[in-house]
Order: C-alpha cells, then sequence, then structure tokens
C-alpha cells in the first residue's frame, strides 16, 4: 500500500471520526479521492466539499488538508444540511405556519444589510442576481445565481466551531438566525425521529 493510499485512509477515518463528533450519520459522509472544479461568473474555483439534499456529504481530499480545516470544511456542509431541512418544512407548512412566524423577523433587508460574515459568503453576496433581494428559504440559486444567505449560515457554522463558539464578532442577526435554524432542526429531528434518509 503506497503512502498516499495510507493517508487518504488515514483521513478517511477522522472524517468518520468528526461526523460522529458532529452527531451526523458517518454513512453519509464521504471523502472522494478527487478535485472537484466549478466554473462560477466566468471563474474556476476548486471545491472542498459538497451537501447534497439527500442527506449526503462529499468532502474532497486534498493532501494538504489539515484534519482542522477538515472539520471546519465539514461543519460548513453539516450546516447545509440543518438549512435544507428546515426549508423543507418551512416551505411545506402555510404562510401563517409556525415556522414562518419564527423566522418572519429575519427579512431581506436585515439579512442583506449584514451581507457575508467571510470573503467566501459575501462573494455570494456580491454575485447575487435577482430583481430582488434575496429571501430566507427561497431556492436562491435559481432566482439569483448564487446562495447569500445559505452560504453566510455555513459560514457562521464553520466559524462557531473553529473558534469554539465565540463569535461575538459575528452580527447579531446572523447569530439568532444560526441559533434559530439549529433549533428547529433539533425540534424536527425529534418530531420525526430523523430527518436524513440516505
Amino acid at each position: 500500500m503506497s503512502s498516499l493510499s495510507i493517508e487518504f485512509d488515514k483521513k478517511k477515518d477522522k472524517l468518520k471520526e468528526l461526523s460522529i463528533g458532529f452527531d451526523y450519520p458517518s454513512e453519509l459522509v464521504e471523502l472522494i479521492d478527487e478535485k472537484k472544479i466549478f466554473e462560477y461568473l466566468g471563474y474556476q474555483f476548486t471545491s472542498e466539499g459538497t451537501a447534497l439534499r439527500d442527506g449526503r456529504v462529499f468532502i474532497y481530499y486534498d493532501p494538504a488538508m489539515t484534519d482542522a480545516r477538515m472539520a471546519c470544511c465539514l461543519a460548513h456542509e453539516l450546516q447545509h444540511q440543518r438549512y435544507f431541512a428546515v426549508q423543507e418544512y418551512f416551505n411545506l407548512e402555510p404562510i401563517d405556519g409556525f415556522l414562518h412566524k419564527r423566522f418572519a423577523r429575519f427579512s431581506p433587508l436585515l439579512l442583506s444589510n449584514e451581507r457575508g460574515i467571510s470573503a467566501y459568503s459575501e462573494e455570494h453576496w456580491c454575485a447575487w442576481q435577482g430583481v430582488s433581494l434575496p429571501v430566507l428559504f427561497s431556492d436562491e440559486f435559481s432566482i439569483g445565481k448564487s446562495e447569500p444567505i445559505n452560504e453566510t449560515i455555513a459560514e457562521v457554522a464553520k466559524a462557531y466551531y473553529n473558534w469554539d463558539g465565540k463569535i461575538d464578532w459575528i452580527p447579531q442577526i446572523w447569530r439568532d438566525l444560526y441559533a434559530s435554524i439549529n433549533d428547529e432542526y433539533k425540534n424536527l429531528k425529534l418530531k420525526e425521529g430523523s430527518l436524513i434518509t440516505p
């Protein structure tokens, strides 16, 4: 077995360990031995991870990726999963439903006034092409060709993990939205037993 193969297997084991630590089904998290390049607005980018709506998460292997960087990447991708789950229930309920009431204060204007909390999430705000401001739990990408709200919340999760919960530097509105999404995800998970179906 080559040293590259041994290193890859070690990273795979570490990723499984991290997913268990994040209380996420480890069988849905996979380290992929490939480089994922995507084009966006005429530029090429290298992706570190992908969260699919069916619950699967892929982290793309990079020999230079430290365990800490892999953990931050996983925190980001798993926040997308929590966002997707709450988004699904939000969009299924009537306009006067509980989730609509809970999230009503996170208006497009309020969120767009604060914009991104990192260079990556700010890129999504700058790339927004919608005719109006992005709306929480909308299909941001099909409307505006970027996902500023979803990506900002994922970056809050990454910061939360990276700084051990000490994120006072992040605007209050984003911290409140992050906490609200995670609270509702936990509530839905308790009610449904499991929100993830492979």
